[in-house]
């Protein structure tokens, strides 16, 4: 068993059987951040990771220190920082740890376990996506009952591959004991697939709100409100998140991909610079700024020709450049 986990209070807990591979008693998440971080942890970053540890066991002696007490000491540090931070990663090294110690070569269980890595991972995330589509077809039925989401899914499931993967599969339940000390209903996860089926059935059950990040792309629970349009994970290299630089990012791509959103964003920061230089006033630019917004949209929907439009454009800088001129006296 690779752990015993229960949900309490809005979180998911995680108590592992204390092997010579981990050393960590137990850690909460809130329910569903732990499948969603590991729907978004790229492939690549998996495999550099699973590579190092790969050529650490490769290097002469390994073979005979990877059951020394300082080998195995560094790889439980090793466990319990990704146990806390991604779990999902940490079982997938746990089992790869498993199989080598077990005396598969490296690379084999390397491969078999990126290749299991990736399908694993695609299909989680087919299925959030599968549940936001049906979600959405329910919205506006106060009726509707969350637990027909698994007959639905499920029914998706059983004719795209011939099976179901919720209905008619148990998950295995005990009593135990956790800290602080009291008794709790755990249930037993013996295989990744297990912790994704817990998890996003446990997901559903407690009604889960769950957004896609109009930058990145990837699944977020929004914590602080619902019409939250970005996630909290950093984007990229640039070292912020998408809650940060989203917006500026999606407008500049926008800009980028049309050109009536080119010419418009042009040509506000040309007479913004100009109220700024006090050649027009404020007044002036907020009318020429809501005239420009109102053709910018008609042109979008087809209703202005471009060329009109960019012409209006070119005809306001025209006559604030000839109206400069007749106060100068030219």
């Amino acid at each position: 068993m690779i752990a015993s986990v229960c949900v309490k209070d809005g979180n998911i807990r995680f108590y592992n059987e204390q092997d010579d591979l981990s050393s960590i008693g137990g850690i909460v998440c809130e329910l569903g951040k732990p499948l969603l971080n590991f729907l978004c942890y790229e492939s690549e970053r998996f495999d550099e990771a699973i590579s190092d540890i790969v050529l650490a066991f490769e290097t002469p002696g390994a073979e005979t220190g990877m059951h020394s007490p300082e080998f195995k000491a560094a790889t439980g540090e090793m466990l319990t920082n990704l146990q806390t931070s991604e779990t999902y990663v940490y079982c997938f090294m746990r089992e790869f740890l498993s199989a080598v110690y077990g005396g598969q070569p490296p690379r084999e269980a390397a491969r078999r376990l990126s290749a299991d890595f990736r399908s694993k991972r695609d299909f989680m995330a087919s299925q959030v996506e599968l549940l936001l589509n049906f979600r959405e077809a329910a919205k506006g039925d106060d009726n509707f009952p969350v637990m027909e989401l698994f007959y639905l899914l499920d029914e998706y499931n059983k004719e795209q591959i011939g099976e179901y993967v919720y209905l008619e599969k148990p998950l295995h339940s005990f009593y135990g004991c956790v800290k602080p000390p009291e008794i709790a209903e755990l249930y037993e996860i013996n295989s990744i697939d297990d912790l994704c089926r817990f998890e996003f059935v446990k997901m559903i059950e407690h009604n889960i709100f769950i957004k896609k990040c109009k930058n990145c792309g990837w699944f977020f629970i929004p914590n602080r409100r619902q019409d939250a349009e970005y996630c909290d994970r950093q984007f990229g290299d640039t070292n912020r998140k998408c809650s940060e630089i989203g917006a500026m990012l999606r407008y500049e791509k926008k800009v980028a991909e049309n050109p009536v959103w080119e010419i418009y964003k042009r040509n506000y920061r040309r007479q913004n610079s100009r109220a700024r230089a006090k050649k027009m006033t404020q007044a002036e630019f907020l009318r020429w700024s809501e005239e420009a917004s109102q053709k910018r949209d008609e042109c979008l929907a087809g209703e202005m020709p471009f060329d009109e439009y960019a012409a209006w454009l070119e005809q306001g800088r025209i006559r604030k450049v000839h109206a400069k001129k007749q106060q100068d006296g030219e």
